[in-house]
């Protein structure tokens, strides 16, 4: 099954419990729009949603991931109603991409940078090619950092990392991200594929129950504290003890024993 946006600057598929959102405008490295912003939400909350749906991909046509946000978004974010719509979108489907509790892989080829940066690192495991180019150049060009990137950054690579990134908007390779912690894998750009297909089946063969509510766990835990985190694993443990995966994986454990 395969619908497109209008003028097919978004492709989404969704085959064998996979949907893959494609960002396609390759003639501008996928540069993003207001209508694509308001197609991705619309795709993120449709996956979230769709029972069918065990894991989202993330990724771009032509070879590139996505340049970031395109100078037509620029010029009508200079409106006040125009910015606070399409903002209010953006946050939306930011929110939703973050929150997903299903397994989220970005694909990241040629270039992620800026706004697409961003929406990339919003994924659960990110997976680049070595040669990728990666770059936050939002204060270069006069704006801050956005999609999340001042939240995101810190809490991945550390302060140092963050404000190199974000403040300086240095050029890093794919395989700098992996080494400084920002992605989950850098691999040779001809194996791209191969690393992909290997991760959805890891993921795909845990169970879902568990993997959402772990995943909530780690956004709400980190910065809460020792003390919240004990008392929400708490809370979470025992129903995830009754739930049917937990059983049905501890037997099969015990016929093996």
């Amino acid at each position: 099954m395969e619908h497109t946006g209008q003028a097919e600057s978004l492709l989404v598929k969704k085959e064998a419990g996979v949907c893959t959102i494609t960002l396609n405008r390759p003639h501008v490295l996928n540069a993003l729009t207001v209508e694509m912003f308001s197609l991705l939400q619309q795709a993120i909350a449709e996956a979230a949603d769709d029972s069918e749906v065990e894991v989202l991909i993330l990724r771009g046509a032509g070879g590139h991931f996505c340049s970031g946000a395109d100078l037509t978004v620029l010029t009508s974010l200079s409106e006040k109603s125009e910015a606070d719509d399409a903002l209010s979108v953006i946050n939306d489907f930011i929110t939703r991409l973050n929150q997903m509790p299903k397994p989220v892989i970005a694909v990241v080829e040629g270039v992620a940078v800026g706004a697409g940066l961003n929406l990339a690192l919003h994924a659960d495991f990110v997976i680049a090619a070595t040669d990728a180019v990666l770059q936050e150049p939002f204060v270069q060009i006069g704006l801050t950092t956005d999609f999340g990137g001042t939240y995101l950054l810190p809490r991945l690579v550390g302060t140092a990392w963050a404000k190199r990134l974000a403040l300086l908007g240095e050029k890093i390779s794919g395989q700098t991200a992996e080494q400084i912690g920002l992605i989950y894998r850098a691999v040779e750009p001809a194996r791209i594929e191969q690393e992909v297909e290997a991760l959805v089946s890891m993921v795909r063969r845990l169970p879902s129950q568990a993997y959402a509510v772990t995943k909530e766990g780690l956004g709400r835990c980190q910065f809460n504290g020792l003390e919240y985190a004990l008392a929400w694993e708490k809370q979470q443990q025992p129903s995830l003890i009754a739930h049917p995966e937990f059983q049905s994986l501890v037997r099969a454990k015990r016929k093996r024993t």
